[in-house]
């Protein structure tokens, strides 16, 4: 369920990048965009919750749920709650900060796993 989470964070930063530079102009494309944004929480919620081979550790913690909070930043944009440029990029922002904490998480996870 980690490696779905981690290919479905880079095609969301892809699909985010193509919309910022307009290189994804097509409305359906883009409705992608958002149900991924919606299945990548969720997979966060799953695949990184609290393991008995993991001690509690607070970034694991922030990767959990920081896919969750960029969620509900571009939904709030969606809406037209929060608009302009500066929150775009603040959405982006948040979203880079996921893939990092996440794939933080996903390497902690596996170096546990193996032992080491």
């Amino acid at each position: 369920m980690l490696i779905a989470l981690r290919i479905a964070l880079y095609i969301q930063v892809l699909l985010g990048l193509g919309r910022f530079f307009g290189l994804v102009p097509n409305q359906r494309i883009w409705e992608t965009h958002i149900s991924l944004g919606v299945i990548i929480a969720f997979l966060a919620l799953l695949a990184l919750g609290p393991h008995p081979r993991l001690r509690p550790d607070p970034m694991r913690t922030a990767a959990r749920f920081m896919p969750l909070v960029t969620l509900l930043w571009g939904l709030a944009m969606w809406q037209d709650l929060l608009v302009g440029q500066t929150m775009t990029m603040i959405h982006m922002l948040l979203g880079l900060i996921s893939v990092g904490l996440v794939e933080r998480a996903a390497a902690q996870q596996k170096r546990a796993l193996q032992g080491r």
